[in-house]
C-alpha cells in the first residue's frame, strides 16, 4: 500500500485551503501543517481566479515549508455537473456503453469540451445499478494543471469538495451504519451529503455565506470585504420566536440577515430529504453533521437542531487523524470545520476510498496516450537504424540521402534561430505585464492592511475601554542617516506634537477626505519639514488616545497595552514597542479618564503611506 508524504488543496470560492499528511503503510493520516488563505475576492464577481489562487497557492507553500512535490487537488461542487443515474442490471461492457451515453445525454456542454469520470455506487442485491456521473469543462481542469505547475508541484488528481467529504466521513465514523446528512456550507454554495451505509448521494445549491455578506452590504451600504469582516465579528444565527435581541443594533441586524438566508437554506434541505427519499429510495437522516466556513457562525447549531427536529453536531474530520504536536491547537479548533475535503483527498494516496473520482487534463490523456505509442516508435527506429547499419556499407546512396538529411535539419535549425529574437520581444512584453499585474497585488495588499489593522484593534479592547483617536507618525527622511536619526528621536507628547510633524490622522466622528488630508500634509511637509518625503513614506507609530471608565480598574489600559504587544503588528522584544504615555488619575467629577498609548510598528508590519 502506497505511503508518504501527500499535498492536497481545496480550491474554493473565498479561500484557499492547504495540508501536508503523512499516509502511513495501514493507511492511518497524520496531519503534518496547514495553511488557510483567503483570496481576497468578491465570488459574486465574475472575474479571473487564476492570479488569485496562485498567489494564495504560494502563499500557504511558503507558510508551511513545502517547495514541491505530489498535490491531489479539489473544487468546489458548483463549478462540477454531478448526477446520480439508475441503470438496469447488464453485462460489464453493455454498462460501459450505457453509461457514456446517459453522459452524453446529461451533460449540459458538448461531451467534447468536459472531462468527466464515473463511478458505480449501490447495494448487494439491489434490482438496479447506479452510477455517479461528474463533469467539468476542461479549460477549468487545465487551468488548475497550470496552476499546480506553475508553483513545481505535481498534479496527482483533480477531485470533487463534496465526494471528498463523504471519504472523510467514511473514515473518521467507520461504525455509523444509519443515514446520516452532511451540511457543508461553503462561501458560495453549500452541498447537502446524504451517507446511508453503501448509499450515498450529495445536492450542490447557490446559498451560502456569500448571500449573508452580500445582503450586509446592501443594509449597512458597505463594501463587500468590510461586510465579510462584520459578518466574522459580529455574526451570528438569529435565534428568532421570543429570544430578545442583543444590545449591539449592528450584531442585531446581522443575525437576522443570518437567519433569513439559513431559513432559505433549510428549504433546500427540506427538499433534498424528499426528494433522496421518493426518487432515490433512501431513508430519512436520523443525525446531522455541519461541516464549512459559515457553519462556524454561532448558534448555526441549534438552529438546525430546532427545524430538523434531529441531533446536530459538528463534523470532525480529524477524529481518527493523527495531528502533529507541531500544530497550533487553539488556531487548529477554531478551523477544523474547513479541514473535511483536505483529509478526503489525502486518504486518495491510500488508494482505497468509497468515492473515487479523477478528473484528468486533457493535457495528462494526450501524455497517457503518447506513453502508450512509445514502445511501437521506438521499436520502429530500432529497426530503422538495424536496416541503415546493414545497407550502409555496400550502398553509398543511404549515405547521400542521409547527407540531405542532415542538411535540411541544419537549414531547419538556422530558420528557427532567427525566431529567437522575435521570442525575446514576447518574454519582454510578457515581464512588463507581469510588472503591472505585481504592483496591483501590492495595492491590494494596501487597501487591505486599514480594515485588518482596525480589526486587530477591535480584539484589543477590552469592555469599558474606548478608542476615540489614532493618529499615525511615519518616517519623511530619504537617506539613510536622516532615517536612524528620525526614528530614535522620543516622541512628544500628543498634546505637544507640532505642527510641522508629519501625522495621518483618523477622529472619530470627524472623516477627512484621503486626498486631501494627503495634499495638505505635503503642503505642510514641504514649508516646514528639514527633509523631503519619500514618494511612499513607512508609517511608523500608531498614536492611540481613548477613554477609560472611571470604576474600572487602571489594569484595564495596561491589559490593552498587553493585547497591542501581543499582535503582530507591534510584537517586538523591545519593552518599550507599546507604551503608556498618559493614563488620568481617578476624579471624583470624572466619569470616564483619559489614556494615551504610543505603538510602534514592526519593520516588515510597517504600512506604505501612498503620497
Amino acid at each position: 500500500m502506497p505511503s508518504g508524504k501527500v499535498l492536497t488543496v481545496d480550491l474554493g470560492s473565498n479561500s484557499l485551503k492547504l495540508a501536508e499528511f503523512i499516509v502511513d503503510s495501514n493507511a492511518r493520516l497524520t496531519l503534518q501543517n496547514y495553511a488557510v488563505e483567503d483570496l481576497g475576492i468578491d465570488p459574486n464577481k465574475e472575474q479571473d481566479r487564476n492570479p488569485f489562487l496562485l498567489q494564495s497557492l504560494q502563499k500557504a507553500l511558503q507558510r508551511i515549508g513545502f517547495s514541491s512535490g505530489k498535490i491531489h487537488c479539489c473544487v468546489s461542487g458548483h463549478f462540477v455537473f454531478t448526477r446520480f443515474v439508475k441503470l438496469p442490471a447488464v453485462a460489464p461492457e453493455q454498462l460501459s456503453q450505457m453509461i457514456v451515453f446517459e453522459a452524453q445525454q446529461n451533460v449540459p456542454f458538448p461531451i467534447d469540451e468536459v472531462v468527466w469520470d464515473y463511478q458505480i455506487l449501490g447495494r448487494e442485491g439491489a434490482p438496479d445499478t447506479e452510477a455517479l456521473i461528474v463533469a467539468m469543462k476542461g479549460d477549468l481542469v487545465e487551468d488548475i494543471a497550470g496552476l499546480m505547475s506553475a508553483s513545481n508541484l505535481k498534479l496527482g488528481c483533480v477531485d470533487v469538495a463534496p465526494l471528498t467529504i463523504i471519504n472523510a466521513f467514511k473514515y473518521n465514523y467507520p461504525d455509523n451504519p444509519s443515514c446520516n446528512l452532511i451540511i457543508e456550507i461553503g462561501a458560495k454554495s453549500s452541498n447537502l451529503i446524504f451517507v446511508d451505509g453503501h448509499q450515498v448521494f450529495c445536492r450542490t445549491v447557490p446559498i451560502a455565506g456569500h448571500l449573508i455578506s452580500q445582503n450586509i452590504s446592501n443594509e449597512f451600504q458597505e463594501p463587500f470585504i468590510a461586510s465579510e469582516l462584520l459578518k466574522k465579528g459580529k455574526g451570528f444565527v438569529g435565534l428568532g420566536g421570543a429570544y430578545q435581541d442583543p444590545d449591539d443594533a449592528a450584531a442585531a441586524r446581522i443575525s437576522k440577515i443570518a437567519r433569513g438566508i439559513f431559513s432559505r437554506l433549510h428549504a433546500e434541505v427540506s427538499r433534498s430529504i424528499s426528494f433522496y427519499r421518493n426518487q432515490q429510495g433512501g431513508k430519512a437522516p436520523e443525525a446531522v453533521y455541519l461541516s464549512g466556513g459559515t457553519s462556524l457562525m454561532a448558534y448555526s447549531d441549534i438552529f438546525f437542531n430546532d427545524k430538523l427536529n434531529l441531533p446536530v453536531e459538528f463534523f470532525n474530520p480529524l477524529r481518527n487523524v493523527i495531528v502533529s504536536p507541531n500544530i497550533d491547537s487553539q488556531k487548529l479548533n477554531g478551523e477544523v470545520g474547513l479541514l473535511g475535503s483536505l483529509v478526503g483527498l489525502a486518504l486518495r494516496e491510500s488508494g482505497d476510498v468509497p468515492v473515487e473520482i479523477n478528473l484528468d487534463p486533457p493535457s495528462f490523456s494526450a501524455k497517457k496516450d503518447q506513453g502508450k505509442r512509445m514502445p511501437f516508435i521506438w521499436a520502429a527506429v530500432a529497426v530503422w537504424i538495424l536496416f541503415f547499419l546493414i545497407t550502409a556499407g555496400t550502398n553509398m546512396f543511404m549515405a547521400m540521402q542521409v547527407d540531405k538529411i542532415i542538411l535540411t535539419l541544419k537549414s531547419e535549425y538556422s530558420q528557427k534561430d532567427r525566431f529567437r529574437k522575435d521570442i525575446d520581444d514576447v518574454k519582454l512584453k510578457y515581464d512588463l505585464a507581469k510588472l503591472k499585474v505585481d504592483s496591483a497585488l501590492k495595492l491590494k495588499q494596501q487597501r487591505d492592511f486599514w480594515p485588518e489593522l482596525i480589526t486587530s484593534l477591535q480584539g484589543a479592547v477590552s469592555p469599558g475601554l474606548w478608542i476615540t483617536e489614532i493618529n499615525l507618525t511615519y518616517n519623511k527622511a530619504e537617506d539613510e542617516d536622516s532615517v536612524r536619526s528620525a526614528r530614535n528621536v522620543e516622541l512628544p507628547h500628543v498634546e505637544e506634537i507640532p505642527q510641522n510633524l508629519p501625522v495621518a490622522q483618523t477622529r472619530t466622528g470627524r472623516p477627512r477626505s484621503g486626498a486631501s488630508r494627503n495634499r495638505q500634509d505635503r503642503r505642510s511637509a514641504s514649508r516646514q519639514a528639514p527633509v523631503e518625503l519619500n514618494l511612499a513614506p513607512k508609517g511608523e507609530v500608531l498614536i492611540i488616545r481613548g477613554l477609560f471608565e472611571r470604576g474600572e480598574k487602571p489594569g484595564i489600559v495596561n491589559s490593552f497595552e498587553n493585547n497591542l504587544k501581543d499582535t503582530d503588528y507591534f510584537r517586538s522584544e523591545d519593552a518599550k514597542s507599546v507604551e503608556i504615555v498618559k493614563r488620568e488619575k481617578p476624579e471624583k467629577d470624572k466619569i470616564a479618564l483619559e489614556y494615551l498609548i504610543h505603538a510602534r510598528f514592526n519593520e516588515e508590519e510597517q504600512p506604505d503611506l501612498t503620497p
